[in-house]
C-alpha cells in the first residue's frame, strides 16, 4: 500500500512511500508571512497535483485539523481547512482511500502517550522518535516533518497492517 501523509499547517509536513518502508518526507513552506490564506490552498493544490500526477497512493492520511478555539488566529483556522479541504478534494479525484486521524490518536501509537505536557515537549518527543527509527536524519530539527513521519508509521500500522517499525539500538533489536 503506498501512502501519501500530510501534517497540514503553513509549512505542511509530508510523508511519502510504501507502508512499512522509510518514506520520502520534507515539509514545503505553503505561504509567506502576511499572504493571506488563499495562497497557501494554490500552493497546497499546487504541490499535491504535481506529487500526485508522478506517484500513485492508495491512501491519502491527513492529521485531522484542530479545534477552531485552539487555533492563533482565524487566518490560521481558514488557512488550515482551505488546505484540508484541498487534499481531500486532490486525494478524492484521484480515488484515494482518504483517512484522518486525530493527533493524539497518531501521538498515542508513535510515543505510546498523547502528549508529553507542554507543546514543545511533544513536538520534541515525536522529532526524537523519528530519529530513532529513521525516519529523519539525526541533524533534523523539522518537527512539521516528523509529525507527517509519524502519521505515516500510524497510516501503516492502521491501515496497512505493517508491523510497527522496530527500535534498533548499537546494532541490536530489542528481541536481542
Amino acid at each position: 500500500m503506498r501512502i501519501a501523509a500530510l501534517d497540514i499547517a503553513t509549512t505542511c509536513g509530508f510523508a511519502f512511500g510504501e507502508a512499512g518502508a522509510i518514506p520520502q518526507s520534507g515539509s514545503v513552506r505553503l505561504k509567506r508571512p502576511g499572504e493571506p490564506p488563499e495562497v497557501a490552498a494554490f500552493n497546497m493544490r499546487a504541490f499535491l497535483r504535481d506529487r500526485f500526477t508522478l506517484e500513485r497512493f492508495d491512501l491519502l492520511a491527513l492529521e485531522h485539523f484542530l479545534n477552531p478555539a485552539a487555533q492563533k488566529s482565524a487566518d490560521a483556522v481558514i488557512l488550515q481547512l482551505m488546505c484540508f479541504g484541498v487534499a481531500v478534494a486532490e486525494g478524492m479525484a484521484r480515488g484515494m482511500r482518504i483517512e484522518k486521524p486525530h493527533p493524539a490518536t497518531i501521538r498515542k501509537h508513535f510515543l505510546g502517550r498523547a502528549n508529553m505536557g507542554e507543546r514543545k515537549d511533544t513536538k520534541a518527543a515525536v522529532l526524537n522518535r523519528a530519529k530513532a527509527l529513521g525516519y529523519v536524519p539525526r541533524d533534523c530539527r523539522d518537527t512539521d516533518r516528523s509529525d507527517a513521519c509519524a502519521l505515516f508509521d500510524y497510516a501503516a500500522a492502521t491501515f496497512a497492517r505493517v508491523q510497527p517499525r522496530e527500535l534498533v539500538f548499537f546494532e541490536e533489536t530489542a528481541n536481542g
